[in-house]
């Protein structure tokens, strides 16, 4: 082995540090060319490795761009739906921070990647439940936790406390975000939280 091939090698990713740096690359192509350009050739070459890294560890594109997605966009937390909250702050001012927290996140270059996905899912059936099963049927469970906390506080009406209503916020919040590209402005969520998410869960 020369100096130069030694010097190359031990400077080659390796483990973890491999893998860290392919769901990078891949996060950067989803959100520079979107899914239906992706290619794991394009991801190899960001990641300065070979196709064959990547299948090893991925034997298919979709199961990369999902572990991608669960590894590079935001958590659950991040998302502001964190359930130790003060016993001082209420569902609806909870449901408020979320949707500010969400509209952040889709407003940065996350939206791009979720919109390139969410596009492509809708002619994708497989993905499109490979996508809620792996990513956003966690940040659901949250939020109906969220909403049955405020079913034990008297703020939410019982029937509320569901998947189907815990996905109305975050899916009006991307609609309007991301496919829309609206800027989504104080005003607009005050009006959300307002006008449809309290209407929906208050007691009646």
């Amino acid at each position: 082995m020369t100096a130069v091939t030694t010097a190359v090698t031990g400077q080659r990713k390796r483990g973890v540090a491999l893998e860290d740096a392919i769901l990078e690359a891949s996060y950067l192509e989803l959100s520079q060319v979107g899914y239906t350009g992706y290619s794991v050739e394009g991801v190899a070459a960001r990641a300065r490795t070979g196709k064959a890294s990547i299948y090893r560890r991925w034997p298919t594109k979709q199961e990369l761009v999902l572990d991608t997605l669960c590894a590079r966009l935001p958590t659950p937390q991040q998302c502001g739906l964190e359930l130790r909250l003060a016993d001082s702050v209420t569902t609806v001012e909870a449901l408020r921070m979320i949707a500010r927290k969400i509209s952040g996140i889709l407003a940065s270059p996350d939206g791009a990647v979720m919109r390139a996905i969410k596009c492509e899912a809708v002619t994708d059936p497989a993905l499109a439940r490979a996508i809620d099963d792996r990513f956003q049927a966690p940040r659901r469970a949250a939020m109906v936790a969220l909403l049955q906390r405020g079913v034990e506080r008297g703020e939410v009406r019982p029937e509320a406390a569901t998947p189907i209503v815990a996905d109305v916020l975050p899916a009006v919040l991307t609609h309007r975000i991301v496919m829309q590209r609206e800027d989504v402005t104080e005003r607009t969520i005050t009006a959300i939280i307002d006008q449809v998410l309290v209407p929906l869960i208050e007691p009646r």
